[in-house]
């Protein structure tokens, strides 16, 4: 079995599956088994799903790799082709590659002066998306078939004010969730059940045991100390600029203290000495 050919006889001996395994002398254009690659496993062409149909990359990228497809193309006539974004991905990444590309589509059209074009584009998008789903036998996202419901100009500004309202109510129930998270990470940061604080949510908390006040961040006081600074935080006796501990005090005012990268309220720092 010859394993080194030319670029050609790469894409034949894929298309065909005469061999398992053929490369250029360069090794910029290869395939093993069922896929085929530019320049490297993070580029492929195109991968069999069956023994005549393949999911074929609609990405572009350089003008070798742009020859390599175009290789790949003509070699694979005979064979049903599938077109995605990457023959390799999930098919997450897939349709959310349909939907990026629909909706830079939908916001050319709400403006262009010949939406036919645009029209035809997302017209495109949904015959792709369409025959991937059917051959996998799934169903789109319910987010890229609103986008590829689109027949014409006057559509687009209730979908794309429809999208913002939705683009908002997930922000806002991401924040719902990460103040829960974050709750409950805290709860047990503070009883010792884990030893640090990954989530944050922009401030900085504190602890104690028998010796020290420990901080979110991982750095720690001991207890004389830190009550040394908390009689001169109430009396107000530091500003901005002073140091503590080789830190420097940033901010101070009556709601929190900025220490070097810490953030921390005073309401924080009255809960955990009293």
């Amino acid at each position: 079995m010859k394993k080194v050919v030319t670029p050609q006889e790469v894409a034949h001996l894929f298309a065909n599956q005469l061999q398992s395994e053929a490369t250029t002398q360069g090794r910029n254009f290869y395939f093993y088994n069922d896929k085929i690659y530019s320049y490297g496993s993070h580029f492929c062409i195109a991968r069999f799903v069956d023994d005549n149909t393949l999911l074929f990359t609609e990405r572009g990228y350089s003008n070798t790799t742009a020859k390599h497809i175009a290789q790949v193309r003509n070699a694979t006539s005979h064979k049903e082709r599938i077109y995605c974004y990457n023959p390799t991905g999930t098919h997450l990444e897939n349709f959310n590659h349909w939907l990026n590309e629909a909706e830079n589509n939908i916001k050319k059209l709400s403006n262009a002066r010949k939406p036919e074009n645009y029209i035809l584009e997302l017209q495109r998008i949904k015959a792709r998306a369409e025959k991937y789903a059917n051959y996998f036998e799934i169903q789109m996202p319910l987010s890229l078939r609103n986008a590829l419901k689109i027949t014409d100009k006057e559509e687009t500004k209730e979908y794309l004010e429809t999208k913002q309202t939705l683009i908002e109510a997930e922000k806002k129930r991401k924040e719902i969730e990460a103040k829960k998270e974050h709750k409950k990470a805290l709860a047990k940061w503070r009883k010792f059940k884990q030893g640090s604080l990954y989530l944050r949510d922009g401030f900085d908390y504190l602890r104690k045991d028998s010796e020290n006040f420990q901080t979110s961040q991982g750095v720690k006081i001991p207890l004389a100390v830190g009550l040394r600074f908390y009689n001169a935080i109430v009396n107000k006796t530091i500003k901005a600029g002073d140091k503590f501990l080789d830190y420097t005090i940033s901010e101070v005012n009556d709601k929190l203290i900025k220490i070097g990268c810490h953030t921390i309220t005073l309401k924080e720092i009255n809960a955990i000495v009293k």
